[in-house]
């Protein structure tokens, strides 16, 4: 079950890995999600690197208020901790919730980073 697990080593923390994805990474968007990712090739350099999946969640106010957005913040989270195991190795992600982010459960938080996952080609298996 650990390949399962949320730890800390899955999350993007510090300001300096943030801004590697900003910088060498690329935008994607999808209906509710924009997110920025770094091929795992170019996350070789990155502060950081190594072959463990990352994400960092950005949630803008305009999002709606507290409550609302750190329960889109579990949901994201939880979405990524369950489909982590389908990106490739390496894989750094980060996800901006848009202002009108429909998001409501799990089911529509998963489909919507299956989604953002085929569209940017983050798939394990190189499809």
């Amino acid at each position: 079950m650990k390949e399962f697990a949320f730890s800390r080593v899955s999350r993007l923390r510090l300001k300096k890995e943030f801004e590697a994805v900003f910088a060498a990474g690329r935008k994607t968007v999808t209906r509710d999600l924009v997110a920025w990712h770094m091929d795992p090739n170019c996350a070789a350099g990155a502060p950081g690197s190594d072959k463990e999946k990352k994400i960092g969640l950005m949630v803008s106010k305009k999002t709606g208020g507290a409550v609302k957005r750190n329960r889109l913040k579990r949901l994201l989270r939880e979405a990524f901790r369950l489909t982590k195991k389908e990106l490739k190795e390496g894989t750094r992600l980060i996800i901006y919730p848009k202002a009108g982010c429909a998001i409501k459960n799990l089911a529509q938080a998963r489909q919507e980073l299956d989604t953002l996952r085929l569209k940017a080609r983050l798939n394990n298996d190189g499809k």
